[in-house]
C-alpha cells in the first residue's frame, strides 16, 4: 500500500503560512533560509519512495509558478517530473500547468477520501504533500495520512493558520524519529498511534 506523508515547515506554535491578510503562501517572513535548505535534503529523501505529489489548489496554484523554473537541483528535477495530484473544484482541468511538465491530475467531487483512498491502495510510489494546510487538515480528519514529517522553527508568530486548526477529534502519534538542524529547527516525524 502507498503511504501518504507529510513535509510541512512551522513555527514552534504550529503557523504553517504566511499571514492571512497578505499572501498566507508567503511564510517567508518567519522562515529560517539554512532551515530551509537543511530540511529540504530531507524532503529529498522522501522521493526515495514517492513519486506523486498531492496538493491543495492554492499551494499547487503558488508552487507551479515557482518549481518549474527550477532545473538542475535534485529537489527540483524530483519535484518538477513527480505526478501531480491537485485537489479543486474551481478550475478546469486544462487550466492546471506545470510548466513544460506533466500537468496534474485533478481529484473532484463530493469523495475526495475515498478517491485519496483509492489512490494509496493504487500502484506506485508513495504520495508526498507538502504545504496545502487545509488539505492535511482534511485528511487528518479522515486519518488519511501516514507520516506527518514537520520542521518546526525556533519562532513564534502572531499570524497565520495553525496546521491542526479545526480537527474533528483529538489525533495521538507516536514519535519515530528527531533530528536536529543545524539552525536550531527540528525535523520531528511522527506516526498516527493508530497505524
Amino acid at each position: 500500500m502507498r503511504k501518504i506523508i507529510l513535509f510541512i515547515h512551522s513555527t514552534l506554535n504550529g503557523v504553517v503560512t504566511g499571514d492571512p491578510s497578505e499572501d498566507k503562501t508567503d511564510w517567508a517572513a518567519w522562515r529560517n533560509s539554512a532551515g530551509i535548505e537543511e530540511g529540504s535534503q530531507y524532503l529529498l529523501n522522501i522521493f526515495e519512495t514517492a513519486d506523486t505529489i498531492l496538493l491543495g489548489r492554492g499551494t499547487y496554484e503558488d508552487l507551479s509558478r515557482k518549481w518549474p523554473n527550477t532545473r538542475g537541483s535534485g529537489l527540483g528535477d524530483k519535484i518538477n517530473n513527480a505526478h501531480k495530484l491537485v485537489v479543486t473544484s474551481t478550475c478546469p482541468h486544462e487550466n492546471l500547468k506545470w510548466g513544460e511538465f506533466e500537468a496534474p491530475k485533478q481529484l473532484t467531487g463530493s469523495n475526495i477520501e475515498e478517491q485519496i483512498k483509492d489512490l494509496k491502495n493504487g500502484d506506485g510510489g508513495d504520495i508526498v504533500i507538502f504545504g496545502s494546510p487545509t488539505l492535511v487538515r482534511s485528511l487528518a480528519n479522515a486519518n488519511l495520512i501516514d507520516e506527518y514529517q514537520i520542521v518546526m522553527h525556533p519562532v513564534v508568530v502572531n499570524v497565520g493558520e495553525h496546521l491542526f486548526d479545526n480537527l474533528k477529534e483529538q489525533k495521538e502519534f507516536h514519535l519515530v524519529d528527531t533530528k536536529t538542524l543545524k539552525v536550531g529547527s527540528l525535523l520531528v516525524t511522527y506516526r498516527p498511534a493508530t497505524a
